[in-house]
C-alpha cells in the first residue's frame, strides 16, 4: 500500500519508534529519569537503579548506541549524559510527569 506520508516523516516514525523499544525496559526508563538532571558515573547510576555494575553497563552501551546518551571517561570512570536530541526531548516530557508526582509521594512519606 502507498503511503502519502513523505520520506522524511517515514524515517522519524522509524527513529521514534526505535527509541520507545529502548524504554520498553524498566531500569533503562530509571536511567533515563536519573539523569535528567546532571551527568551521573556508571557506579552511581547503577546503585540508584538497584542493579549490578555489568548489568547497568549493558543497559547504558544499548542507550548510548541509540545516541540517547553520551559518555565520557575520567581516568578510570565512566560518565554518562542524556544526549542532545530531538526525539529524546519528546520522550523526557513524559519522564517528567511522573518523577514530580514520585517526589510528591515521597515529601509525603
Amino acid at each position: 500500500m502507498k503511503t502519502i506520508l513523505s520520506k522524511e516523516i517515514q524515517n522519524l516514525a522509524e527513529r521514534q519508534a526505535t527509541l520507545c523499544k529502548v524504554f520498553s525496559n524498566t531500569q533503562r526508563v530509571l536511567i533515563l529519569w536519573f539523569l535528567t538532571e546532571k551527568e551521573r558515573k556508571v557506579s552511581e547510576i547503577a546503585e540508584a537503579i538497584g542493579a549490578s555494575l555489568p548489568s547497568t553497563s549493558q543497559h547504558l552501551h544499548l542507550m548510548e548506541l541509540s545516541n540517547i546518551l553520551e559518555s565520557r571517561r575520567e581516568r578510570q570512570n565512566i560518565y554518562y549524559r542524556i544526549a542532545d536530541n530531538e526525539l529524546l526531548k519528546n520522550c523526557l516530557i513524559l519522564a517528567y510527569r511522573p518523577r514530580e508526582q514520585l517526589m510528591q509521594i515521597e515529601s509525603q512519606t
